[in-house]
């Protein structure tokens, strides 16, 4: 009879955990948040350097080895996000960069108050299946793919639309002058190392390529997964700054494979159609391939924006 009692207690308050996530979800994708980012960005100065990405694009990844490059301290979900902080709470951040700045890491599209920044990029249709997928770890958002599609591409998204958002970076006056680094998430796998190096320079703190190697070896996919494993059984887990939340899937993980192209096999043809209907222009422009029917193939890739990656 105890035990009964105990799994219903447990059964429903995993329901009014799901209750919350889905309320606080569907309240923060409203134009509500404005006036909580506006009060976010207050106090930026012009040492620090932003980190900016639409969510699911391998921030996660970079922060973590960047964090170790820069330290020479083994990253964990504890120092890298006490280190590296988010606009929310962006006052408490690390000064780790010259002039005692911060790395200050956004999912926002860009502002005016951004003086320097890395923005991180990754082609959308992994985008796509990444946040999808997350969203159903937590128990948040749309039950089907092509549901969840139509608020993507529709802007209905805390963050809007993924084209807008990067075109809001690509087209800043930080692009103009030189002080946007623009980096595409394959990039960052295929050539990591060089790429760090870049990323490295570009803050002003450039790394002999040793220390970029053993942090990159430090952070690999299965490393990484044994540091989210080690943080919720650790016992001050609660204490974490901006922790990631614990999936009521089986098996379901903050840190996927991070694979890239996995598009190619989970799409159907009409998904792909209706994101790069919308999203076409934008990827020729970032070099990824464009292949759906009417989605805007014949479009050229911008030379000038091209020319702005790494």
């Amino acid at each position: 009879m105890s035990n009964d009692r105990d799994q219903s207690s447990q059964a429903g308050s995993g329901r009014a955990t799901i209750f919350l996530r889905r309320l606080r979800h569907k309240i923060t994708s409203t134009k509500v948040r404005a006036p909580i980012v506006w009060w976010r960005h207050i106090g930026l100065k012009s040492e620090d350097i932003i980190l900016g990405s639409y969510p699911r694009s391998g921030s996660t990844w970079l922060r973590f080895t960047l964090f170790e490059i820069l330290t020479g301290k083994p990253s964990s979900f504890g120092d890298v996000n006490s280190a590296f902080r988010g606009l929310k709470d962006h006052r408490q951040g690390w000064h780790l960069l010259p002039g005692g700045g911060r790395f200050i890491g956004t999912h926002e599209p860009y502002r005016p108050s951004y003086r320097k920044a890395v923005y991180l990029v990754r082609d959308v249709r992994d985008v796509v299946l990444s946040e999808f997928a997350f969203e159903q770890n937590l128990g948040i958002g749309r039950q089907t793919l092509d549901e969840y599609l139509q608020d993507f591409v529709g802007g209905r998204k805390r963050h809007g639309a993924w084209h807008k958002h990067v075109q809001s970076w690509l087209d800043s006056p930080l692009a103009v002058n030189g002080d946007l680094l623009v980096i595409r998430y394959e990039d960052l796998r295929q050539d990591t190392v060089e790429t760090f190096m870049r990323i490295a320079d570009f803050l002003g703190m450039s790394k002999d390529r040793s220390t970029i190697e053993r942090a990159i070896y430090n952070n690999s996919l299965k490393k990484m997964r044994e540091k989210e494993d080690r943080l919720y059984q650790q016992d001050n887990y609660a204490a974490v700054p901006s922790r990631p939340v614990k999936s009521i899937q089986p098996g379901g993980r903050f840190i996927r494979s991070g694979k890239m192209g996995g598009w190619q096999e989970k799409l159907s043809r009409e998904q792909l159609q209706v994101i790069e209907q919308h999203c076409g222009d934008v990827l020729l422009r970032l070099q990824y391939p464009v292949i759906a029917i009417g989605s805007g193939a014949n479009l050229a890739p911008n030379a000038t924006a091209v020319s702005q990656i790494g």
